[in-house]
């Protein structure tokens, strides 16, 4: 310092040094040089360093007075000041400094792992295994279920992670879907967090490295805990070519599946969510980002303001390999149109209102099962895409006023699907008891066998408490009945006119048939099994009752056998029809019933005087009438396979709630087939 009296400061060091390999000899003279700025590269440590500094007594002051011109932090100070003279500063040529390797300055960080996931249930499942195998084990998982009906939730979803829910390893909870923010809080909603360090943001379909946790950890130790951190920066990119996986390198422009916060930016982000007008008062332009980018953007301006690091740098000179691979080929849930355009219609900006949340309910309905999805004050089901207003809405019920009939109330089971309150009995007022009804019976030629077995089990079973009255329909002239039978005369109509003119044969009694308050044509081969009540009157809105087709139900539309002759007035286009009927069990109020019987029986006519008989006679003009009407449909319960040779698999469930069973006619007690046609 003698021989050097214009030098303010002596430093001791070249770049950090962890043993004394390479120090001068103790003869060897201590030489120093002039500090040339900016002479480091990535492999240096530290670019400049505050300690192991030598400063003259008769510097000081000078030194002090460029720290308080320089209004930086105390390196890049020290460093500008000597690039523009303002300080003289030598090295030593040797590294006469020593420091023992960084020990972690803090224990290690418990680390909540929040993942948020939308319809996408085996990228959830994968995930899920991903984190549970983790090799930094100081960790729990916070899994936020969306886009899925709590039943199906409950049977698919709950089982898969049962034992690690079990160990307290993941916490996995189901919630609407709402704006991204929300999405991610609702991860550690309402849970004592308190006593985690980090909480990061995972997505659901990337491809974390076993390792990830483990250098997020190690990377934080040497950061203050109100730090957080990101990666953007070099990385791998996993895609499709002819349809083949493929990866290759990119730059991880979108650093949202890598934020790692702490606790500080999560309170901040919690208390915005409650007052959104924080939000727009630190960026204005975040309230026109678009769904989807908004948020990613929001949180990062959060870590910047309270403290952030990028991780890139850290994770290159670890040389970690498959740190994190971003998938390409899946569609992005905001915005690759996983979410419909309605929902991010009204979640463009953060918000807490609960009308801008989609809920999905499993319903299990008499004549239908179906999901409903519920946005605003309105509700729609998937299968048929019939709308409702949503009259209330709790977590134990909701009511519903369809726009096509009345006003039904579902009730949550255990299980947490819902079910149509009242035994499966509409919440508007029912027909009161003591309604009259006729029930069409046609027995001609051999088919006169079932109707004594019919009338005496109808009687037992059918529309108990109402005036029922039968109308028989026969070529026979001596037969037992009652009073509340009347015997029309009707000739025997060879295969298959005796089908096919069906509803031309209803309206000769069609005077008589305008005196009753409903109308039900029974096949001459049912048999009332069981109780059938007024859950088979339709409401003035539906007018009709029909029942689905045992063979075909739960079955694909594609395997519907419509009438597909477009010279047919029974052809039904392919983007028409949701259930196929049977033709054995329908009827309606009796308005409503008769109009249907004119219609069909002139568009029956008119198909034969053009030569065409439809593929499945009056069954397929059935369905054609009903393709944009909706009738009550009943469920095969009232329609039950005497014999189960097809589509077991869907109606084995309904079994043992059967109410009328169809005989089989091709059993040999029966006669079979030709016989009762007589065609032999």
């Amino acid at each position: 310092m003698m021989e050097h009296p214009e030098t303010d400061i002596f430093r001791l060091f070249h770049h950090a040094a962890w043993s004394p390999e390479g120090a001068p000899a103790d003869s060897d003279e201590i030489l120093f040089e002039d500090f040339k700025t900016g002479e480091t590269d990535s492999n240096t440590s530290y670019v400049w360093g505050t300690h192991a500094l030598v400063i003259p007594a008769a510097r000081r002051s000078r030194v002090a007075r460029v720290f308080a011109d320089y209004r930086l932090p105390t390196d890049i100070a020290l460093e500008a000041a000597n690039s523009h003279g303002d300080l003289k500063i030598r090295v030593a040529r040797h590294n006469l400094f020593y420091q023992h390797e960084r020990t972690k300055q803090r224990p290690d960080c418990k680390i909540a792992v929040c993942i948020s996931s939308y319809k996408r249930l085996t990228d959830l499942q994968r995930q899920i295994w991903c984190m549970m195998d983790q090799s930094y084990p100081n960790l729990h998982v916070f899994a936020a279920v969306k886009g899925i009906p709590e039943g199906t939730y409950r049977r698919t979803v709950l089982p898969l992670f049962e034992h690690f829910i079990h160990e307290g390893r993941l916490t996995m909870r189901l919630f609407p879907n709402k704006n991204q923010l929300s999405n991610f809080l609702d991860t550690v909603r309402d849970l004592d967090v308190s006593g985690y360090d980090l909480f990061a943001k995972v997505d659901d379909d990337d491809l974390y490295g076993r390792d990830y946790f483990k250098s997020v950890n190690n990377f934080h130790l040497h950061l203050p805990p109100e730090f957080s951190s990101f990666y953007c920066g070099p990385g791998e990119y996993l895609g499709a070519r002819g349809g083949y996986p493929f990866s290759g390198n990119g730059f991880f422009g979108c650093f949202g599946p890598t934020l790692v916060f702490s606790r500080d930016v999560l309170e901040k982000l919690m208390i915005c969510e409650q007052e959104p007008h924080r939000i727009s008062k630190m960026s204005p332009r975040l309230r026109h980002a678009g769904y989807g980018f908004t948020e990613d953007n929001f949180m990062h301006m959060i870590m910047l303001d309270t403290g952030s690091c990028n991780r890139t740098r850290y994770i290159q000179e670890m040389s970690l390999p498959m740190h994190l691979v971003i998938q390409t080929g899946n569609a992005s849930v905001m915005r690759g149109g996983l979410v419909p355009g309605d929902f991010q219609g009204r979640n463009w900006n953060i918000s807490i209102n609960r009308d801008n949340e989609e809920h999905l309910m499993e319903v299990h309905h008499p004549q239908w099962h179906d999901v409903i999805r519920i946005l605003g004050n309105r509700a729609r089901r998937f299968e048929r895409d019939d709308g409702a207003d949503v009259v209330s809405a709790t977590d134990k019920a909701i009511t519903l006023k369809w726009d096509c009939w009345g006003v039904e109330t579902f009730k949550k089971r255990e299980d947490g699907v819902f079910l149509l309150s009242g035994s499966g009995k509409r919440e508007e007022p029912s027909p009161p008891s003591g309604k009259k009804v006729a029930v069409l019976f046609v027995a001609t030629g051999r088919y006169i066998t079932f109707w004594e077995e019919f009338y005496a089990a109808s009687r037992q079973y059918f529309l108990t408490g109402h005036d029922v009255h039968y109308f028989l329909f026969t070529d026979h002239t001596e037969v037992e009945t009652g009073e509340d039978v009347t015997l029309v005369s009707k000739p025997f109509y060879p295969w298959p006119m005796e089908t096919l003119r069906r509803f031309e044969t209803f309206l000769k009694v069609q005077e008589e048939l305008q005196q009753y308050d409903y109308i039900y044509f029974m096949n001459g081969t049912l048999l009332p099994v069981a109780p059938i009540g007024r859950e088979i009157f339709p409401t003035s809105r539906q007018g009709l009752t029909v029942t689905m087709h045992p063979g075909y139900y739960k079955c694909h539309r594609s395997a519907y056998p419509y009438e597909k002759n477009g010279m047919s007035r029974a052809r039904v286009l392919p983007s028409e029809g949701e259930y196929y009927f049977a033709g054995g069990f329908n009827g309606g109020r009796a308005e409503d019933y008769l109009c249907m019987c004119r219609e069909l029986a002139g568009a029956v006519r008119r198909d034969l005087e053009d030569g065409v008989i439809a593929v499945w006679h009056d069954e397929s003009h059935l369905n054609k009438y009903m393709i944009g009407r909706h009738p009550l449909v009943l469920s095969p319960e009232y329609l039950f396979p005497e014999t189960l040779d097809f589509n077991q698999k869907n109606l084995m469930a309904i079994k043992p709630k059967a109410k009328m069973i169809v005989k089989d006619k091709s059993l040999q007690k029966r006669g079979g087939h030709t016989w009762l046609r007589q065609q032999i």
